[in-house]
This record gives C-alpha cells, structure tokens and sequence, in this order.
C-alpha cells in the first residue's frame, strides 16, 4: 500500500530565513517529490513551492517599538497557525529563527503530538541564555549553523539534540560571483548595504550616503554599489535617493555580487556580514536604532561582539560602529582606512578566510533535509 505524501509546515519570518527556508525545501522536494509544504515565508519560500498561508513581511518587526502596532496581525496569524497544525496534524514542523512567534508555535505543536526541527537557532547565546533550556522544552532535534552554538546548548540545555550542519549561505558558492555590474571595469568600488529590513534602512541609509559623500572629496575616482534588498518597498525609499554621492549605482538584488565586486564594504549589521566574510571582502559593521530599543537590548545583550564574523572567530576582527560611534564621519575614516591601510585588509581578509573555514563546507541545506525526513520516517503514521 502507498503511503501518503509527507505534511510538513514550515516557518519562516524574516528575510534571511526566507532565503534559507527556500534552499531547504528545494532539497526536500529533491529526496520526497510529492512532499506537501504549508506555512509563513516571503517570495523565495513560495517560489521555491510552500504553500504560504501569510506572509512573513506582514509579521516581521524590529526592536520591541515595533511590535505593538503589527501585534493584531500577528497574534491572528499565530492563532491560524495553530488551528492550521491542529487540523493538518503535519508529520514535521520545521522552524526558522524567528523566536517569539516560533516558540508560542512550536509549544503548540508538542501539544499536539507534531514534531519539531529548529533549523538556524535564535541567537539565545547572545541574550536570553536560559530560553535554550526552554527550546528542550518543546523541539526534537536542534540543526545549528554556527559551530559554537553546538557546545553553548551542550552546556545550557543538555537534553536538547544538536547538530550542526554548517551555514547554508555556503551552499551557492556562485552567488558570490561579481558577473557584469554596471560600474567600470577598473574602478575602485566601495559597497553600501543599509539592511533588509526598512526600518534599518530608514537608519542607516543616509547615513552612509553622507559617509560616501565624505569618502569621495578625498578619492573622486571612488564608485559606490548600492544594492538594496528585494523585499524594500521602493516608494519609502526613493526619497531617500534623491541626492545619491556621484558614481552610485544603485541595484535591486544583487547583494552577494556587489560584496564580491566591492573592494571594501559597509554593511548593517545581520547575515550580510557573513556574506561579506564569505565573499572575502574586507567590512566595516554598522548598527543603530530607536534609543529605546538600543538600551533595552543593551541590558540583555551578553555578548563581547555584535557582528557575526567576530563571533564566530572570537575576536575583534572587524570594525563595530553602534549607536552613538554610528556617524558619517566614523563611518568614513573607518572605510577609507579599509582602502588605504594594506596591511590592515590584508590582516582582515586572513582573518575572513578563517571565518568560512569554521563555518564547515557547503551542504547545509541537504543535512537538514535528510534530518527532516529521518524525523518524518521515525514519526508513526
């Protein structure tokens, strides 16, 4: 007798776990082809084939300001999603990053009986540490893609089953290809990434145009890529380009490109320093937000370091301009001392190559994968 296609429901709320969320089911539909996949994710997750039942952009939020007005549309979503798992009674529930909707869902679905992979932890090693004992509370199997996160649960929450599977940001190497972007073929090129998210960009955008406008008085010859995220609606930011620094290109998409084309970077703090790291190029990390929200995360924040390549080397490998050291003239030194200062690159660019090598190989997605449906086969049916 035929067995049914697996049921699996994916969660996917921010723009990162869109993208990663979309290489995974890619390889799941590769080893279970009638697989059926429902859930919350963004253009990537549905054009890859899950069924999105809402929309991961309807829900996303930045900083505990942000949440009270989005709060109706996501407790309402949260609650669908419940009775979406209590009548599909999936064989897996996979969830990505994305914690305070994730966990009330996950909690959900071991009360119903429904399994639970994690794939790409909440950062609880950063702030909140005793949340991982609350994850062995609720998930099965724990696939990491940082390799210090394997020994932090080790010691925070034993019971918890962990693999790290490596970053799937590795697993499309030709991402990091520059191809043909619109800038002259021996220009120095310097690129600015203000974030994915539009209140990030609303931050830090300006600045770093103020910051190119300064670099460029001293290097006229200095281009500038611009590569805003997919995801941006453009009406909101088009204002905000109105006096772009001559020799900026701007782009849609086209981010990891951009990072390889660049011969240095500015980049918001986020998965776009790993990418960064992976491309090789040296990166300035800048990060700022509402005052509120900056001094709230402070208090929990126990970390020595906010942007990941430094995490994950354990050391101040790159720059960190936050909150008040963010201004467009720090923002400036800090970039032209990345063009200028050979032996500092050179420094930086070893220590990235270190970086990708702890990160493991590629094959991150199909790890997962074959994860996911040992789980599924193991579940009775």
């Amino acid at each position: 007798m035929d067995r049914e296609p697996f049921r699996v429901v994916l969660v996917a709320g921010e723009a990162s776990g869109d993208q990663h969320g979309a290489k995974l089911v890619r390889q799941l539909k590769e080893l279970s082809p009638d697989i059926d996949l429902s859930g919350i994710g963004g253009p990537a997750l549905e054009a890859a084939g899950l069924r999105l039942l809402h929309r991961a952009e309807e829900l996303t939020v930045v900083g505990f300001s942000e949440v009270l007005p989005k709060l109706k549309v996501i407790l309402g979503a949260l609650k669908d999603m419940k009775r979406h798992l209590k009548e599909q009674r999936p064989d897996l529930l996979i969830l990505i990053d994305f914690p305070d909707f994730n966990f009330r869902l996950g909690k959900a679905a071991r009360r119903l009986g429904v399994p639970v992979l994690y794939y790409i932890s909440p950062q609880v090693w950063a702030w909140r540490s005793k949340r991982a004992q609350e994850m062995a509370g609720f998930v099965d199997h724990l696939a990491c893609v940082f390799p210090f996160e394997r020994r932090f649960f080790q010691i925070n929450a034993p019971m918890l089953p962990v693999t790290f599977v490596g970053h799937p940001l590795l697993d499309e190497p030709e991402e990091f290809e520059p191809h043909s972007l619109p800038v002259p073929h021996d220009a120095e090129v310097m690129g600015l990434l203000p974030g994915s998210r539009m209140s990030e960009v609303r931050m830090l955008l300006p600045m770093m145009l103020r910051a190119a406008l300064i670099m460029r008085e001293q290097r006229p010859e200095l281009h500038f890529l611009l590569p805003l995220a997919p995801g941006l609606p453009l009406d909101k930011v088009q204002p905000m380009l109105k006096h772009l620094p001559p020799g900026t290109t701007v782009l849609t998409g086209l981010a990891a490109q951009a990072m390889a084309r660049a011969r240095a970077l500015l980049v918001c703090s986020g998965t776009a320093t790993l990418q960064a790291a992976l491309a090789g190029t040296p990166l300035v990390v800048v990060y700022k937000t509402g005052g509120f929200n900056y001094r709230v995360a402070r208090s929990l924040v126990r970390v020595e370091h906010i942007a990941m390549p430094n995490l994950i080397i354990q050391r101040r490998l790159v720059p960190e301009l936050i909150q008040e050291a963010a201004t467009p003239e720090k923002l400036a030194t800090e970039g032209l001392r990345l063009l200028t200062d050979e032996t500092r690159r050179q420094r930086m660019i070893q220590g990235l190559q270190e970086v990708r090598q702890r990160l493991g190989g590629p094959g991150a997605s199909r790890k997962v994968a074959e994860l996911a449906l040992s789980m599924m086969e193991k579940k009775p049916r």
